[in-house]
C-alpha cells in the first residue's frame, strides 16, 4: 500500500510474486473449504429454499422459460446460470449445491476478496485476513451475494481502470446491465451505491466526470431492463405490460404488506453461534462513515463501504444470521481496509494538525476551556450515531433503511466539508470520538445485557436439582446411615445437593478410567464404597466397572424422571443384606411405582 503520508494509495506498483502466491493459496483454501463444508443433501434439502432453486434450475435446463422473481431478486440470467450448474452436476443436488452455494458463494467470495487485495496492493497478511474473514465469518450463502464483491472488484477506482476511460465507461454501463439480468434487486442497490460514491465520496475527479459516470451507471441499468423486455417480447411473446408488471410493478405488489423487522440491539435472536455477527453488524456497518475515519480512507474503501451500506435492507427485512452474515462480506472488507489504511497512516494521524484541538479555538484558549467546548461537539457526534442506529434499525418500514443510508452519507459528507476547513478539524475529531463511543458502546452494552439474560434464563442445574429432589429420599432410605457415596458419571452437583462425600479420589469417568481398575475394584468388593449413585450410562463403556458394581451391589432404588429422560439407580453394597428394592417413576410432578 501507499506511504503513511499519502492519502491516495498508489495502485500502480507491481503486484509481486508474494501477493500472487498469497492469492493462489487463498484459491486453494477456498476450494478445499467449499468441498468439505458440504454434506450429503437429503430429502429435507429439496423442500427448502435451496431445494426450490434446484428444482427451478432443473426445469430451466429442460427448456422452461426463465423466470422473473423480483421478490427475491432472481432474474432470467440467474436461472440460465443455475441450469448450467445443474447440467455440470449431472442433476446431483449435492454437487449442484456445492457449485451454486459453496464454491460460487463463500468460496468465490473469499477469492474475490483476495483479488480486491491484489488490485489495491494490500499487504499479504491483510489479503489473508480479508479472505478468511469472508470465508469463515461473513460467508455469502450462494452465488447471488458474490455479485456484490464482484461489483466492487470491477469498479474499484484504481489507476489501471481510470487510466483507460473507454474501458471504465464500458464497465460502468455493462456491469449494471449484466447484474440486472442476474439479480434485479442487487442491480438496483449496487447501482445506487455507485451513484452515491460518485456524488458524495469520490475525490480528485471533476464534477462533470462524476455526473457523466452516474449517467453511465443509470444507462447500464436501463439497458439491462430494455434488452430483457425486448428479449421476452421477441423470444417468448411476453407483452411489455406483463413484463412491466412482473419486473417493476411486481416489486410494489410483492412488498405491499411486507414486514420490516425492528433490530433490537438488546434482544437479538441467539439461535446459533454467530450471534456476535448480528451484534457487531451495525457497529461495523457505520464505522467507515465516522467523519474522521471517512477522511482518512481511500476512495476504494469508500466505494466498498457504500456498497455494503445499501445492502442493509436485506438483514433489516429479516433479522437473522443467514441474511446478516451473507451481506456482511462487504462490511467486513471495508472495515479491514479502513483499519489497514489507518494503521499505515498512523504517523500522519499523530503528527497531523487535526489532532491539535487548540487550533479551532485559538492559541490563547486554555486546555480546560478547549475540553469544555469539545464536549458539545462529542455529544453532537454521539447524537448522529445514535439517531442513525435508532431510526435506521428501529423503523418497521423500508424508510428505515433509506434513512439509515441518508444519515450515514450525510454525516460523512458534512464531516468532509468541515474537514476542508483546517480550523474545524479539531471539531471533527471531537464529534468522531463521540460517534465512536456510541457505535462501540451499543454492542458492548448489548453483550453485557445478553449475559445477564442468559444468566436469568439459564437452568444450569435443573436436572441435578430434580434428581436431588426425587432421588434424595430414596438415597436416605438406602444409605444405611452413611453419608458416603460415589456419583457416576455426571451431575456431580449431587455431592453438595445431597450432602455426601466421595470415598474415592476419582470424579471424571473418562476414556482411560480403566487405569484405576486395580484400586477401585477392591473397594467395590469390600464395601469401602457403601453406595453408588448411577445417574446415567457411561459415555465410554467400562465393563470392568459396571461388572464389579453388578456383582457386589444391589439396585436398592431406580427412579425414572420422565420429564428429563433420566433414570437414576441407587446401588447399595450387598454386605447390608436384603434391602427393599423399588422401581419408581416421576410423572406430572408426582412419583409412583413404575408400571
Amino acid at each position: 500500500m501507499a506511504s503513511s503520508r499519502d492519502l491516495r494509495p498508489d495502485h500502480t506498483e507491481p503486484i509481486g510474486i508474494i501477493r500472487w502466491a498469497t492469492f493462489a493459496g487463498v484459491c486453494v483454501v477456498a476450494l478445499v473449504w467449499s468441498a468439505y463444508s458440504v454434506g450429503a443433501q437429503n430429502g429435507s434439502f429439496l423442500t427448502q429454499d435451496f431445494g426450490a432453486q434446484y428444482h427451478l434450475a432443473e426445469i430451466t435446463a429442460r427448456g422452461a422459460i426463465p423466470l422473473v422473481d423480483f421478490e427475491h431478486g432472481w432474474n432470467a440470467g440467474s436461472f440460465w446460470v443455475n441450469a448450467a450448474l445443474y447440467a455440470i452436476a449431472s442433476g446431483s443436488p449435492t454437487i449442484w449445491y456445492f457449485l451454486w452455494g459453496r464454491l460460487l458463494g463463500a468460496g468465490l467470495g473469499a477469492v474475490l476478496a483476495a483479488a480486491i487485495g491484489l488490485r489495491l496492493r494490500l499487504h499479504p497478511v491483510v489479503m489473508i485476513a480479508v479472505a478468511l474473514g469472508v470465508l469463515l465469518l461473513a460467508t455469502p450463502l450462494h452465488i447471488k451475494y458474490t455479485i456484490c464483491l464482484l461489483w466492487v472488484f470491477v469498479l474499484l477506482p484504481t489507476g489501471w481502470l481510470e487510466s483507460r476511460p473507454r474501458l471504465a465507461a464500458a464497465a460502468r454501463v455493462l456491469l449494471p446491465a449484466l447484474v440486472f439480468w442476474q439479480y434485479v434487486e442487487l442491480a438496483v442497490l449496487l447501482t445506487g451505491a455507485s451513484g452515491l460514491f460518485e456524488l458524495f465520496a469520490r475525490r480528485s475527479v471533476p464534477w462533470r466526470t462524476r455526473i457523466v459516470n452516474c449517467f453511465q451507471l443509470a444507462g447500464g441499468f436501463v439497458l439491462g431492463l430494455v434488452v430483457e423486455a425486448v428479449a421476452y417480447k421477441v423470444l417468448w411473446g411476453l407483452s411489455f405490460a406483463d413484463f412491466n408488471r412482473q419486473v417493476i410493478l411486481g416489486q410494489t405488489e410483492t412488498h405491499e404488506n411486507a414486514q420490516y423487522a425492528v433490530w433490537s440491539f438488546f434482544d437479538l435472536p441467539t439461535e446459533s453461534g454467530r450471534f456476535f455477527i448480528l451484534a457487531l453488524y451495525p457497529f461495523a456497518l457505520l464505522l467507515p462513515f465516522v467523519p474522521l475515519v471517512w477522511q482518512r480512507v481511500s476512495d476504494s474503501t469508500r466505494l466498498v463501504a457504500l456498497a455494503g451500506l445499501v445492502l442493509v435492507i436485506v438483514p433489516i427485512r429479516r433479522v437473522d444470521n443467514p441474511h446478516t452474515t451473507t451481506v456482511s462480506a462487504l462490511v467486513l472488507v471495508a472495515v479491514v481496509l479502513a483499519v489497514a489504511e489507518l494503521y499505515e497512516r498512523r504517523t500522519s494521524l499523530i503528527e497531523g494538525h487535526f489532532v491539535q484541538t487548540s487550533e479551532p479555538l485559538g492559541e490563547g484558549v486554555s486546555r480546560s476551556t478547549r475540553s469544555v467546548v469539545a464536549l458539545p461537539l462529542a455529544a453532537a457526534g454521539a447524537a448522529w450515531a445514535a439517531a442513525t442506529l435508532w431510526i435506521g434499525f428501529g423503523l418497521q418500514s423500508m424508510a428505515g433503511a433509506v434513512l439509515l443510508v441518508a444519515l450515514a452519507v450525510a454525516g460523512a459528507a458534512l464531516g468532509g466539508l468541515a474537514w476542508n476547513k483546517h480550523s474545524l478539524r479539531g471539531a471533527i475529531a471531537a464529534a468522531s470520538a463521540g460517534a465512536l463511543v456510541v457505535l462501540g458502546g451499543v454492542p458492548a452494552l448489548a453483550a453485557v445485557d445478553h449475559l445477564g439474560d442468559m444468566r436469568r434464563d439459564a437452568k444450569s442445574f435443573v436436572v441435578s436439582d430434580s434428581i436431588a429432589r426425587w432421588v434424595g429420599p430414596e438415597y436416605e432410605r438406602c444409605n444405611g446411615g452413611t453419608r458416603e457415596a460415589l456419583v457416576m458419571p455426571n451431575y456431580l452437583e449431587l455431592y453438595d445437593a445431597l450432602e455426601i462425600t466421595n470415598p474415592t479420589p476419582y470424579y471424571l469417568f473418562h476414556y482411560d478410567f480403566a487405569q484405576y481398575e486395580d484400586v477401585l475394584v477392591p473397594q467395590l468388593e469390600d464395601g469401602s464404597i457403601p453406595v453408588v449413585i448411577e445417574t446415567m450410562p457411561l459415555h465410554t463403556p467400562q465393563p470392568w466397572l459396571t461388572d464389579a458394581i453388578s456383582a457386589n451391589y444391589v439396585p436398592c432404588s431406580i427412579v425414572r424422571i420422565e420429564k428429563h429422560g433420566v433414570a437414576v439407580t441407587v446401588w447399595t453394597h450387598q454386605s447390608r443384606g436384603d434391602v427393599r428394592q423399588r422401581d419408581l417413576s416421576v410423572r406430572g410432578g408426582e412419583m409412583g411405582p413404575t408400571r
